[in-house]
């Protein structure tokens, strides 16, 4: 079970990022039935688990709430009295709709001020291992490269060394004139855009593809037919 300080550190929160068969994960974990959309929504006692389109989720509830990943950003959030909590799916695409800025909507709409956030970035692909198209970052520079005008893009052309030491070798390139990109910087600069200060933010440095051979990537499943199918279940609720 991976935890984050930030999040640890409130009183009447719990959480967690783990494997689906983590004998710590709580049991009957509510998650929507995620399509890498933008829409969230609050839980109620009368939803089913996986059956409303969204990806991600809000409680004031004692309802454990959580995103299943494979190589995406789970994003925990919980404010600092511990009253109100979210778990959001990040993908490329449900980042690029604009996932962050809504959820920050509805904290504000609850009366939620942003700077009383914590959030976690839980493991995720990192940009040692993935590998863009030079379409791909063309397109989201098109359309979003205002928000990193006066600094860094998120991704380079030159593949960058994993930051813990690898337990599986990152990837060789596979297509030509290729990038790499990071998703949890990219999710920084969306949180920074919407309002939230870099240290309200915890980020995990773990990668799911090279560091951690128990938590789930898709991309390394493309890449090693063999391996088994698993998901990474980041979690969050309410303690008290």
């Amino acid at each position: 079970m991976h935890k984050a300080n930030n999040l640890g550190a409130l009183m009447g929160v719990d959480h967690g990022f783990c494997s689906i068969d983590d004998p710590l994960r709580p049991d009957e974990v509510f998650i929507c039935k995620q399509v890498h959309s933008a829409t969230t929504i609050e839980w109620r006692a009368e939803l089913a688990a996986n059956t409303v389109e969204a990806d991600g989720v809000f409680s004031r509830d004692m309802q454990p709430i959580a995103v299943i990943t494979a190589d995406c950003l789970p994003l925990l959030m919980a404010s600092e009295d511990g009253d109100f909590v979210a778990a959001i799916h990040g993908g490329w695409k449900g980042l690029q709709g604009g996932i962050i800025a809504n959820a920050m909507l509805r904290f504000t709409a609850e009366g939620v001020a942003l700077d009383q956030l914590r959030i976690a970035i839980g493991p995720s692909i990192k940009p040692c291992c993935y590998e863009v198209s030079g379409e791909f970052v063309a397109q989201l520079q098109a359309s979003q490269g205002h928000l990193w005008r006066d600094g860094d893009e998120p991704w380079t052309f030159e593949q960058p060394g994993p930051l813990l030491t690898p337990q599986i070798a990152p990837p060789e390139p596979r297509q030509a004139s290729s990038a790499w990109f990071d998703l949890s910087q990219y999710a920084l600069i969306l949180l920074e855009a919407a309002g939230i200060k870099r240290k309200q933010v915890e980020v995990s440095e773990v990668c799911t593809y090279c560091t951690s051979p128990a938590f789930a990537s898709y991309r390394r499943r493309t890449h090693d037919s063999t391996e088994r199918k698993t998901l990474l279940y980041s979690w969050v609720a309410r303690a008290v």
